[in-house]
């Protein structure tokens, strides 16, 4: 007997790509976010040139425009404007807070190219990075 598969059934079996056009690293990353109404500290947990996700810190609000200074192990800390594009839930049921950053130079998407390469070189090399450039 023939079952029929419905098109439900068949986006179920598709895999979900990552369609994201810039790459994303994940590791020690932390930052501190500015509202009008204060200030909050948070985990990256997605970094990207053009976004972040963050966990861990308090609730924003949709559209909130925020100064995110990300604090890259090894590296200068980065003043970037970004606004808040998505609220929700991580998979522990944390809140997550995705940003958008709004670049007003190439410089800013610069500066968080570099801090991304220096942390993927750095978690790359189990921190030996840092053994030698504080020996």
């Amino acid at each position: 007997m023939e079952t029929q598969t419905n098109s439900a059934q068949l986006q179920a079996l598709i895999p979900i790509v990552d369609r994201r056009e810039h790459a994303r690293v994940c590791s020690n990353i932390r930052c501190v976010v500015k509202t009008r109404g204060g200030i909050g500290e948070y985990g990256v947990a997605d970094l990207s040139t053009s976004g972040a996700l963050l966990t861990g810190g308090p609730r924003l609000r949709n559209r909130c425009p925020v100064i995110v200074l990300l604090r890259v192990p090894l590296y200068p800390e980065v003043r970037i404007p970004a606004r808040v594009v998505r609220t929700g839930v991580d998979d522990d049921g944390r809140p997550a807070i995705g940003i958008e950053f709004v670049h007003s130079s190439d410089v800013t998407e610069d500066h968080i190219q570099s801090a991304l390469l220096s942390e993927l070189e750095r978690s790359r090399s189990d921190g030996r990075i840092a053994d030698v450039l504080h020996s």
